[in-house]
């Protein structure tokens, strides 16, 4: 989704009159009366028969590449462990790295056959088994509940699709579903821009009334993806 800003700028013209200062010497005699102007000759009516040709238009001012800063990265503590998990099993994991052991590496443990990062009770962030779709990494994360954290999640994930990814990963999608089971609010991004094949998506969600998901906390799923294999 790109965003486009139109700048308008308003002309105004001021005029000032010269105000005349009362005289005090005696008045002088009337001027003579001025002639009048001879009337203008009366103007040819244009060709019919000479089509009218518009005047070029102005040459648009050629536009100057800025270059984008990067924004501070991210120092929230849950987005930091997210964004490992991200970096550390995902990325890997999805383009043939071998799951089960880039998740032991990154200090996951299995809880109930899922490998799952204890962030202090109640939250966690759960890997789900790929099984055969082996090229897509879903990650579910339990966190405080309130718009704070959902926003610096949203926030360092969008840092980390355009900073930490080449070709970099650009907003594609921001918009809310309402369906049967669950509020959808979905934020994504991808390079196909770039004929690249991965893609991220975030997806914060809520019971359909808008309360959080679980009693003491909220939930959001998050995907990588790739189509390179």
């Amino acid at each position: 989704m790109r965003l486009a800003l139109a700048s308008l700028i308003a002309l105004g013209v001021v005029s000032t009159a010269a105000v005349a200062q009362e005289q005090t010497a005696p008045a002088a005699a009337p001027a003579a009366p001025a002639q009048e102007a001879p009337a203008p000759a009366p103007v040819a009516p244009a060709d019919p028969n000479v089509p009218v040709v518009p005047a070029p238009p102005a040459a648009a001012p050629a536009e100057t590449y800025v270059e984008p800063v990067r924004p501070a990265p991210s120092t929230d503590p849950v987005s930091l462990q997210l964004l490992s998990v991200l970096d550390r099993i995902c990325k890997p994991a999805v383009v043939g790295g071998d799951f089960n052991a880039l998740a032991k590496a990154a200090g996951l443990k299995l809880k109930k056959k899922m490998w799952t990062l204890d962030l202090g009770k109640p939250y966690q962030i759960v890997l789900d088994n790929p099984g055969s779709n082996t090229n897509v990494c879903t990650v579910t994360i339990q966190y405080a509940q309130g718009d704070a954290q959902a926003q610096a999640l949203g926030t360092a994930l969008h840092d980390w699709a355009t900073w930490e990814n080449s070709p970099q990963l650009r907003l594609i999608r921001n918009d809310q579903i309402n369906g049967s089971d669950f509020r959808r609010l979905t934020v994504s991004w991808d390079d196909a821009w770039a004929n690249g094949k991965a893609g991220l998506v975030y997806v914060r969600l809520k019971k359909t009334d808008g309360s959080p998901v679980g009693k003491k906390f909220e939930q959001a799923q998050i995907l990588y993806s790739t189509t390179s294999r």
